[in-house]
């Protein structure tokens, strides 16, 4: 069964890598963190702080500096890569099943004997494995631009005085885990509409939604208790990021503080429910594609 599943896994990846989309992405999520760390670098040359996310700020001292230093670039990268993965990785995620409902090769593979069970989890582990490669790729190209930034400004170092070395491979594996929930959905809303502009749309739909809503309801005391149980927060509670913020605010260091992701007491809560999501969305995906019968080209 598992050999199966990645010998399929192979074969979507054959298929995958000849489209267009996955590399688009890519070059979108790279882009999209090239924008924001050279927008922080342009202000931190202008002025003398540099505004952080809750409304602290960071001195032009050695704090920007040491943001710049590796490892604590590595880690910032992974944070930020992460968050503009998410939507990325649905959108594939929903496209890569979706479409396959579309040319009808979702029936061909299973008359020729792949089982239905193999072929979704190997679909899965796919879009989880590129997830993996985007977050590498995205701290890659933030390690690149901070050696290239550090070079330009005085006292800058590539090596950071005081290394956590450690924080590069938790915060990579926490990144891992908190994109399995964003597949799992991607997933579900291709299985769910058999149609992969509508799962994108659902998928996208959900994630602008899924803001508005939060920052409406934070206005109320009583959506503090329920919060935790949003995807969204669940994920920044497990990554030490709820409510979106990437850096911690506070004087001259919250750079310093952003270089390694805390542990914040939301982040049990946040894998047990982010765990449920993935088990959940996951288990709805199998159990309809299993049930369901699968039906020629639609013509997608």
């Amino acid at each position: 069964m598992i050999a199966e599943t990645l010998s399929l896994t192979r074969w979507e990846w054959f298929k995958l890598r000849r489209r267009r989309l996955p590399w688009i992405l890519l070059f979108v999520s790279v882009l999209l963190l090239q924008i924001t760390f050279w927008s922080a670098y342009a202000l931190f040359r202008v002025g003398d702080e540099v505004a952080l996310g809750d409304g602290g700020a960071a001195s032009v001292s050695g704090a920007f500096l040491e943001l710049l230093a590796f490892p604590n670039n590595a880690v910032i990268g992974l944070a930020i890569s992460h968050g503009f993965t998410i939507i990325l990785i649905m959108i594939l995620a929903a496209s890569l099943t979706g479409t396959e409902y579309g040319w009808g090769t979702v029936r061909t593979v299973l008359t020729r004997g792949a089982g239905r069970w193999q072929l979704l989890a190997s679909k899965l582990l796919l879009v989880a494995l590129l997830g993996v490669g985007a977050l590498i790729v995205g701290a890659l190209s933030m390690a690149l631009s901070s050696f290239i930034a550090s070079l330009t400004l005085e006292g800058g170092n590539w090596l950071a005085e005081s290394a956590e070395w450690v924080e590069v491979a938790r915060t990579f594996g926490k990144a891992i885990f908190g994109l399995l929930p964003y597949v799992a959905l991607g997933l579900f809303f291709a299985v769910l509409t058999t149609s992969s502009g509508t799962a994108i749309g659902l998928a996208l739909g959900y994630a602008v939604a899924e803001g508005i809503v939060i920052s409406i309801l934070a206005n109320f005391d009583w959506f503090e208790r329920f919060s935790g149980y949003i995807l969204g927060q669940a994920v920044g509670g497990w990554l030490g990021t709820t409510g979106g913020e990437l850096f911690a605010g506070g004087g001259d260091d919250g750079f310093g503080d952003a270089a390694v992701i805390a542990v914040q007491p939301e982040a049990l809560q946040g894998f047990l429910v982010s765990l449920a999501y993935i088990v959940v969305l996951s288990g709805l995906a199998f159990w309809l594609f299993q049930r369901r019968d699968i039906a020629g080209a639609k013509g997608e």
